[in-house]
């Protein structure tokens, strides 16, 4: 079972003047130094609590704007929060479907070893199935498979 992680979102010192300009941003600290500040208090608080459900997401100033412009929101405090939740939730979104991939091309991949192990035929009008149209079959499938996934995820 795992625990709801909770996303925390961060800004670089060269961005955080272009989000602070953003409608509704007044909430955040003057200087990119005072909201440094306060994050590392609020890391080493939750330190002390060993609260390890959190963490840390990049927010860009362009896709962050861009993302406030097509769902009308303005740049609060709550609505930042809810952005690096989302970018948080798709990514480990991606990252599960990697894995599910994986662990289906990796099954497969152990019966074929299986397979080629066991001895040939004893019929001698069978030729053993080679390696190669079965590798290049597989490869096509994860192929589409993954492009499948991309297309369903990224929309």
């Amino acid at each position: 079972m795992t625990s709801k992680v909770t996303a925390i979102p961060v800004y670089t010192a060269k961005d955080y003047p272009r989000i602070r300009q953003l409608p509704g941003a007044d909430d955040m600290p003057a200087t990119w130094d005072d909201w440094h500040a306060d994050f590392e208090a609020s890391k080493v608080e939750r330190l002390h609590r060993r609260d390890f459900t959190h963490a840390k997401v990049l927010i860009r100033p362009g896709k962050f704007k861009g993302w406030l412009d097509d769902n009308s929101f303005s740049a609060t405090e709550h609505v930042r929060q809810l952005h690096a939740q989302e970018r948080l939730d798709s990514k480990r979104a991606r990252q599960e479907g990697r894995r599910e991939l994986e662990q289906m091309l990796i099954i497969p991949q152990r019966q074929l070893t299986s397979f080629y192990r066991s001895p040939p035929p004893r019929v001698s009008h069978h030729e053993p199935v080679t390696k190669g149209p079965i590798g290049l079959i597989y490869a096509a499938i994860a192929g589409l498979y993954l492009a499948w996934l991309a297309h369903h995820w990224l929309g």
